[in-house]
């Protein structure tokens, strides 16, 4: 039996990831949802690792919503794994029509994604670590 919903969770590393379940459809149900777990987990602004391979489709609504001040003020970056060229031209969509309030790359690989989103992850005194790292 197959998971019919994301999963959400804070790691170790400080970052939060979002797994979809294989052929996804992603709707606002499923974003507000997936805000609400957030919260839950922590209210911290933080970096966002979302595993996208196997989203199918996400109504216009549900990209949005990703894009809104609501999800943006728990966003402090969004790195999106894709698998294929389908859902790389997703990903491209959602970022030229929706243009996110935060910084947001698509990768193939999960390291190279982990390594960029760190560089976002909040300093013990609030800041962001890529303010940091720039001074």
């Amino acid at each position: 039996m197959g998971c019919s919903v994301p999963r959400i969770g804070l790691e170790e590393d400080g970052l939060v990831r979002i797994e979809y379940p294989q052929n996804f459809h992603v709707t606002l149900d499923v974003m507000e949802s997936v805000y609400q777990q957030h919260l839950r987990i922590t209210t911290e602004k933080r970096p966002i690792l979302a595993y996208a391979e196997s989203v199918a489709s996400a109504d216009y609504e549900a990209q949005q919503f990703a894009s809104t001040e609501k999800a943006a003020e728990l966003t402090s970056a969004l790195a999106i794994i894709v698998k294929s060229v389908f859902t790389r031209a997703m990903a491209e969509l959602f970022m030229i029509f929706h243009k996110p309030p935060y910084p947001t790359r698509i990768f193939h690989d999960e390291a190279q994604a982990i390594e960029w989103l760190v560089t976002f992850l909040p300093a013990e005194d609030g800041s962001s670590a890529r303010l940091q790292n720039k001074s």
